[in-house]
């Protein structure tokens, strides 16, 4: 029995993930006509100039690369936990009244009111649950078990 609910976990999971995904249009669009395409369906970045909330969760090839390097068992335990902190990030923020942005993935631009500008390429493996904040100058990477701490230090 629990072989059987050991595998059963990871398609629950990708199948609630798939369900509760709300798929909203990206703020604006930017040609990157000189940059290698993308994994998107305009081969476009997302370029963003105002401060919000950028909430990623990996995709399948990041989600099996996870389940390779922390093994079966542990990569079930990350992805509860993660969640789990998403989740309550989620509520603070919308608390908060921050707009949170969710991208599938591909290149993401920060563009600053001084013109200042910092691309995430969440297509990358390296990036697994991760949290960025973005006050409308920079872009800050933060500890999703601290929302509420990072939240004053970054967005004032």
């Amino acid at each position: 029995m629990k072989t059987m609910k050991k595998h059963l976990i990871l398609p629950v999971t990708l199948l609630t993930f798939a369900a509760c995904h709300e798929s909203k249009p990206p703020e604006e669009k930017v040609s990157t006509d000189a940059a290698p395409p993308v994994q998107t369906v305009a081969g476009s970045a997302t370029r963003i100039t105002h401060p919000c909330a950028i909430l990623h969760t990996p995709d399948s090839i990041q989600l099996e690369h996870l389940k390779k390097d922390n093994g079966e068992e542990a990569f079930y335990t990350i992805n509860e936990d993660y969640q789990s902190y998403m989740t309550d990030a989620r509520a603070f923020l919308e608390e908060k009244g921050v707009k949170i942005i969710e991208p599938a993935g591909g290149k993401i631009s920060f563009h600053s009111a001084r013109g200042d500008v910092t691309t995430l390429n969440l297509s990358d493996v390296k990036y697994n649950w991760e949290m960025w904040l973005f006050d409308g100058d920079k872009l800050h990477k933060i500890d999703i078990m601290d929302i509420e701490n990072e939240y004053k230090k970054y967005m004032k």
